[in-house]
This record gives C-alpha cells, sequence and structure tokens, in this order.
C-alpha cells in the first residue's frame, strides 16, 4: 500500500476511526496495553527506517 497519496488529514481520521472501533472490544486494562505495544510497534518501525540505509 503506498501511504504517499493520503494526506495527512486522512491519515489522522483514519486513526482516530480506527482507535473508536478499536477501543469498544477492550476493557481500560487491555487497552492500554494494547496502546503501549502499538506505541513500541511504531518505535522499532521508525527505527528500522531510520537505520535501513545504513
Amino acid at each position: 500500500m503506498d501511504y504517499n497519496n493520503c494526506s495527512g488529514y486522512n491519515l489522522v481520521g483514519l486513526a482516530s476511526s480506527l482507535a473508536i472501533l478499536i477501543s469498544k472490544d477492550f476493557n481500560s486494562e487491555n487497552l492500554a496495553i494494547l496502546a503501549t505495544f502499538i506505541t513500541v510497534l511504531g518505535d522499532n518501525l521508525a527505527l528500522l527506517a531510520a537505520t535501513k540505509d545504513l
């Protein structure tokens, strides 16, 4: 999938919509764990992208 064609506004809207949909299926504790996991995943993807060509 090529995300370069998506505007920042569309990506923000997509992320917000997904967060709302996902949050309906989890209690607060499990939602916090999922959020932390997704944050770690994103941080690792950013690190891999930054060092990919090194």
